[in-house]
């Protein structure tokens, strides 16, 4: 699992479980979570992580609407958030290209507790990378994925009530736009 900001620098990483975990396993027991949780229990709500439909939604995490009806504000929401969160799918698209070894059968063949810390280290070298601008030629044919994809897994949230207000308050303000 990864977060990363608006300059495709990596703010969290988390390789400390195997590929067959959702990220949605991985979001609900991780620093981040908690992070975020407290922030917004601490009266902080100005700012939403996006999160693809197979997480839930939370006020702190903002995820799609699931099937929107066409042309409706919700439709028009998706597709703004699916833009937003393509960020998160070119940065692992880079991160990966820079770092070969992430590539390929999706696994580093070394003990359960190395993996983790070469992914760690690997993605403070990226980060590095970002930050003095180290242009790598052979990320420049990187092409954007596609990056909305949905997911059939509904996830229960005890911030539900709260998050959808604040999702479609979100949608309310793009029928002004």
């Amino acid at each position: 699992m990864i977060i990363c900001d608006n300059k495709m620098k990596i703010r969290y990483v988390n390789a400390q479980f195997p590929g067959s975990n959702h990220d949605s396993h991985i979001w609900n027991v991780s620093n981040a979570r908690y992070f975020h949780e407290k922030k917004y229990l601490d009266g902080e709500r100005n700012s939403w992580l996006l999160g693809d439909a197979g997480y839930a939604l939370e006020p702190w995490l903002m995820t799609p609407f699931r099937t929107p009806p066409s042309g409706s504000p919700e439709e028009k929401y998706n597709k703004i958030h699916a833009k937003a969160r393509n960020i998160v799918e070119r940065t692992i698209g880079v991160f990966k290209n820079r770092f070969r070894c992430l590539l390929g059968a999706r696994e580093l063949h070394y003990e359960p507790w190395k993996a983790p810390q070469i992914v760690n280290v690997a993605a403070v070298l990226h980060n590095v990378c970002i930050h003095y601008r180290v242009n790598d030629e052979s990320l420049e044919n990187n092409s954007e994925p596609n990056i909305f994809t949905e997911s059939n897994e509904i996830l229960s949230s005890t911030y539900n009530d709260a998050a959808s207000q604040i999702r479609e308050a979100i949608c309310a303000t793009l029928t002004r736009v």
